[in-house]
This record gives structure tokens, C-alpha cells and sequence, in this order.
């Protein structure tokens, strides 16, 4: 090898020595953030921020307290988290994008339910093994695997996109449409739009992890009362989402509203 090749070998791992430094850089300064929204959640929430606080994959977390009239945000306060308190009930999908606006620029965000059961440390990392893997996974969606109740288990078997425990990558966050109006709708918003947008969907199983039914906390009526709102604002946004990321286009490139006119509005 001659002095000009020697140097032209030498220049080229070097720059492949910077791309690894960068790489480790990057990796160093990944950020993720929790965001928990919360409607009253007082006695459930605390078992939830103790695994979040405590898990050294998560540098920041957010908790949304809904227009709560409990303590809800009393109970997150006394844990090393930001709380947001909303004046009034305005629904899981505009606490979610209130929380967003306040941690532009993360690498990653988690959506985490505030009454979960059973919930580890393994479960976040599930949640985000499929977006540090592989970059072309724009979102996870937790699937419960296991979990203590029959009823929960059976749900998420047949309608697992309802599930509210995903993790995404800051360029899929950057295109989101607004979220302000989906209220229980956003993980059905959320997965169409990807679906509309072209983005891979990881679907990791999160063993043995439930959550409090609404029956559990309200009583039957007034919880069944309330399950049956959930049906009804997850039905509008499955029919609807089309033509309210149209009227809410948020972040949308145009190439996805353009395809949504080619569709005609309705379900994809």
C-alpha cells in the first residue's frame, strides 16, 4: 500500500470512528419522556409514577391532570414529575397533545395509563425496544398478554388498538394532527393515521399487566354509564378521523391530506 492509500484508508476510518462517536453521542443523549394523563386518579396513579420515576429509561415525565375532582395532582406533585392541571375535562387526546407541547424535541414518548396494574419496568421497555431497534418503527402499541382479569385479556385480544400504553419516535410525533378533539378516541386517531401516513406499527405483548375497569372505580352504573361515552367517542373517531385530521390537520404533511381526499373522507 502506498502513502496515498494509506492516507485515503486512514481518512476513511476516521470518519467512520466520528459516525460511531456521533452514534454513542446520540445514544447518551436519546430523551424520553412519559406523559400520564389522568382523570380522577387519586388512589391509582401513585403505584404508576413509583415504576415511571423509577426506571432509568424514562428522563422526564408529565403528568395531566384532566379537569380532575380529586387529588389527583396532589398525588402526582409529591413525585419528581411535571404536573399539568387542565381547568377543565377536556378528554385523553387534548390532555396528550397538552403534554406534548411542553417536551418538544424528545427522542421518544411513552403514553401511559394512570390505573395500571401490575405495571413494571419491563413493560417500558418493551414499549420501547421496537423504536431503538428499528427506525423504521414510528410507534409501538402494547398489547396485554396474561394479564389478572379475564374481561381485560379478551378486550385486547379482539381490540388491542384501543390500547393507551405506546411509545413514539419524535419524527412521528413532529406529523401528528391535532389530537385536541379525539378525547377517547386518540389510540384509534393515532393508528390510523399511521396507517394513512405509511408508518411501521410495532405491537409488543406486555405480559401480565392490566388495568382498573370503570366499573371497578364508578360502580356499575355509573361506570358502565361511562364505558359506553368510551364506545361512543372511539366510534366517532373511527368513522370520523378522515375528515377531522382535515379540519385539525395539526402537523399533517400535505402528501396525507392529499391522500385522504383521494379516499373521500369515511374509514380506511
Amino acid at each position: 500500500m502506498n502513502q496515498l492509500e494509506e492516507n485515503i484508508d486512514s481518512a476513511a476510518n476516521y470518519v467512520k470512528y466520528q459516525k460511531l462517536q456521533k452514534g454513542f453521542a446520540e445514544l447518551e443523549n436519546a430523551q424520553t419522556v412519559a406523559l400520564v394523563p389522568a382523570f380522577n386518579e387519586e388512589p391509582r396513579l401513585a403505584s404508576v409514577l413509583e415504576v415511571i420515576v423509577s426506571s432509568s429509561q424514562i428522563h422526564k415525565t408529565i403528568v395531566i391532570d384532566d379537569g380532575s375532582r380529586d387529588n389527583t395532582a396532589q398525588v402526582a406533585a409529591g413525585y419528581p414529575v411535571e404536573v399539568l392541571r387542565l381547568a377543565a375535562n377536556k378528554g385523553k387526546g387534548a390532555a396528550l397533545q397538552a403534554g406534548l407541547a411542553l417536551a418538544p424535541g424528545a427522542s421518544y414518548y411513552l403514553f401511559l395509563d394512570a390505573d395500571l396494574l401490575n405495571f413494571r419496568h419491563e413493560h417500558i421497555s418493551a414499549l420501547l425496544e421496537p423504536l431503538q431497534d428499528n427506525e423504521k418503527v414510528a410507534m409501538s402499541v402494547g398489547v396485554f398478554r396474561s394479564g389478572q382479569k379475564k374481561s381485560v385479556n379478551l378486550a385486547q385480544h379482539y381490540f388491542s388498538i384501543l390500547n393507551g400504553q405506546r411509545g413514539l419516535r419524535r419524527s412521528f410525533v413532529e406529523i401528528l394532527p391535532n389530537l385536541d378533539w379525539s378525547r377517547f378516541g386518540v389510540e384509534i386517531l393515532l393508528s390510523r393515521y399511521a396507517g394513512l401516513a405509511g408508518l411501521e406499527v410495532a405491537q409488543p405483548a406486555l405480559q401480565g399487566i392490566s388495568h382498573v375497569t370503570k366499573e371497578e372505580k364508578l360502580g356499575f352504573v355509573r361506570g358502565f354509564d361511562y364505558r359506553l361515552q368510551m364506545f361512543r367517542e372511539c366510534l366517532f373517531a373511527l368513522y370520523n378521523y378522515k375528515k377531522m385530521i382535515r379540519r385539525y390537520p395539526g402537523n399533517t404533511p400535505t402528501q396525507v391530506l392529499a391522500k385522504i381526499s383521494e379516499n373521500n373522507f369515511g374509514t380506511q
